[in-house]
């Protein structure tokens, strides 16, 4: 996520002689990234990216925390000011309000009512902030809550007291279908289990942790205010954010777990603006409903441990400075032991002693870490993976003509529908993005249909792929399977001899076995199965196309990666060159429909140890020419010694095949 921060915002609450261009440059070298600093109006503007784990920094004093810590190791002096919160004395006649969380939807909520509210413009100084952190400056009641939301890095809401007519706030789960118009005037059918806040007629009030809705947003007549925190769950929230489309600054922050502990700070800072800005006076209790707070751990490890991990001998005293300063409660005993217990708004990232181990890494300074490989044995070597096969096959085939693509691992229904398995096989997304990327393909043959038929106009489309496919596996994570597919709109004999091509290159010789084509639901036509030594490396042959498809026919070649490369060889078999020539000539055979040429080959192949090469040269209706070449390892050969050899495979191919030879037999 990147923020924005201005600098005079940031020394608020960090006490520091460092200038704006050097904070900037420490903080990206020891924590959050400053992206560019920017100047506003002679304001330095700090543009950050922070990541996703670290939600407690996405606040002005959660920089002006990290700063604090990481500009003492280069020399300047920083101390972190925390904000100064004047506590809230509720009224002797409060007006009346309910809060309810019957289910514990929420980990922690918060409420006050505000009354004598004088709605207004905020002071430039407010707007001018807001502005610099890509926020809208609205009215003075509204940019409280952003404005607080900026700084403590908890989000709020206000409500307008009076248009809540009955005084209640109740947390409810949405049923399916409800419908929400949101502040700014959109309409949303909710999908069910969503959190909401009704006013306990069955009227939905607001979407928590995400937007507001038209019916309870304060209006330029409002008076009275209902100001209203709550801690969220994170999955729950991005699951509706995402669904709905609805991506606000509170939303992403509440997906990533705001610490809960924040929200007195939130509310304290809150009320304080709310009474500067637009003269309020706190109209009721404070509501706080925290049934559980949660249970910080003690993390336990040898100060040797660092020292280990990080390569050089810092002291326990250093640890401490450096954990202290970022807000760790810390203890060392006589033998050197520590005992850790993190901030609140660090106990999602830091659970291990290694993470303990990576603060103090990070702050000391990566920089400083003395260059030195580790002392154990790099490995080098993972089994699953052969990147040179990997490249090796690529060239081949893109040598060979065919283009390499990457489609999307996510499909649609409709995709998952044509690879043969059934639905109920695949791995549904829950927070799909999309109804295109719902489900983990099963097989990557729709996906290349998909892209062929983007290509109408071509006269002819060969793509090739290598990437993963998923099997549902209940209770645990899908099942990877590395998965290479040729596919191509050329006919079945062009993919052959890119087969054939290719595994020749592998140093590889399979046979090809016809198969029945419902063993593999996707193809029809010529089906074969790619076998070596008893070993299914794939297969190939016709798929079956939707009506209407834009090409006559689609031909495949699936390969199983693994399989392929642990069968593949990086060099051939040593044969030793014959020094005597080769005879060649050309045989034509009438054959009888339907008669696969594979087995035809392999006959004429093993007819005799004199014949070396079989090769199909030409085809008209029936008739197959094969050029066959003899040669002898030890002698010149004469077409004597070669006729007995050609009647042998004159009679094996009659006897096998009731193939004809066309023309006499010398």
């Amino acid at each position: 996520m990147n923020i924005s921060i201005p600098h005079s915002w940031l020394k608020e609450y960090l006490k520091t002689s460092a200038g704006s261009e050097k904070i900037g440059e420490l903080l990206s070298l020891c924590g959050p990234s400053v992206e560019k600093i920017r100047s506003v109006a002679g304001d330095a503007i700090y543009d950050i990216e922070v990541t996703t784990n670290r939600v407690d920094m996405m606040s002005v004093l959660g920089i002006a925390r990290e700063a604090a810590a990481i500009l003492p190791q280069f020399g300047f002096k920083a101390a972190f000011l925390p904000p100064k919160l004047d506590p809230i004395s509720p009224p002797q006649t409060p007006l009346p309000l309910t809060v309810k969380d019957p289910n514990g939807l929420c980990p922690r909520i918060l409420a006050v009512v505000l009354d004598q509210v004088s709605l207004g413009p905020s002071p430039q100084k407010i707007k001018s902030r807001l502005e610099a952190a890509g926020l809208r400056s609205l009215n003075n009641v509204v940019d409280v809550t952003n404005y607080v939301m900026t700084e403590v890095g908890h989000p709020t809401h206000v409500f307008d007291y009076d248009r809540v007519s009955s005084h209640s706030l109740l947390l409810r789960k949405a049923k399916p279908g409800e419908k929400i118009t949101s502040l700014e005037d959109k309409t949303y059918a909710l999908p069910g289990g969503d959190i909401v806040i009704d006013d306990g007629s069955g009227e939905i009030i607001d979407l928590p942790g995400i937007i507001g809705t038209a019916n309870s947003v304060v209006t330029p007549d409002t008076k009275r205010i209902i100001f209203f925190l709550e801690a969220n769950n994170p999955v729950k929230i991005r699951r509706t954010s995402m669904t709905l489309g609805i991506r606000t600054v509170a939303a992403t922050l509440n997906e990533k777990g705001v610490d809960p502990e924040l929200g007195s700070t939130a509310l304290k800072r809150g009320v304080m603006l709310l009474k500067e800005l637009t003269g309020a006076k706190v109209a009721s209790k404070i509501f706080d409903l925290y049934p559980q707070k949660p249970t910080i751990q003690t993390i336990k490890l040898p100060l040797q441990l660092i020292k280990d991990r990080l390569g050089v001998d810092i002291s326990g005293r250093k640890v401490k400075q450096i954990l202290e300063n970022l807000g760790f409660f810390f203890s060392i005993d006589k033998n050197e032991q520590l005992s850790v217990k993190p901030a609140s708004f660090r106990t999602k990232d830091i659970a291990i002693p290694e993470d303990i181990v990576e603060e103090v890494a990070r702050i000391y300074g990566y920089h400083k870490l003395p260059s030195k490989l580790p002392l154990t044995q790099i490995p080098t070597n993972y089994p699953d993976e052969n990147f040179h096969l990997e490249y090796r096959l690529k060239n081949i085939l893109a040598d060979s003509g065919l283009n390499e693509i990457y489609t999307n691992s996510m499909v649609s229904r409709a995709l998952t529908s044509q690879s043969g398995f059934s639905i109920n096989n695949h791995l549904k997304i829950k927070n799909a993005l999309s109804a295109d990327w719902q489900y983990l393909r099963r097989s990557l043959i729709p996906s290349h249909l998909e892209a062929i038929g983007q290509n109408p106009q071509a006269k002819s489309v060969s793509f090739f792929e290598l990437a993963n496919t998923y099997q549902l596996r209940p209770g645990k994570l899908p099942e990877e399977k590395l998965t290479l597919l040729l596919s191509t709109t050329n006919d079945f004999r062009y993919l052959k001899g890119v087969v054939d091509l290719t595994l020749q290159k592998l140093h590889l010789a399979p046979t090809f076995k016809p198969q029945n084509a419902v063993k593999t639901p996707w193809l029809d036509g010529h089906t074969a199965a790619i076998i070596l030594k008893n070993q299914t490396l794939g297969c190939l042959g016709q798929v079956l196309t939707p009506e209407g498809f834009p090409h006559k026919q689609v031909n495949v070649a699936l390969f199983d990666f693994r399989a392929l490369s642990q069968a593949s060889r990086a060099y051939p078999a040593y044969q030793p060159l014959s020094p005597h020539p080769p005879i060649i000539e050309d045989l034509t055979f009438t054959l009888p429909e339907k008669t696969y040429l594979g087995p035809v080959i392999a006959a004429i192949a093993s007819c005799h140890r004199l014949v070396k090469a079989v090769a199909l040269t030409k085809t008209y209706r029936q008739n197959y020419t094969f050029n066959v070449t003899y040669q002898s390892p030890t002698q010149p050969l004469t077409d004597k010694a070669v006729a007995p050899v050609r009647k042998k495979i004159v009679v094996s191919l009659k006897q096998k095949f009731s193939a004809d030879l066309v023309g006499n037999l010398r």
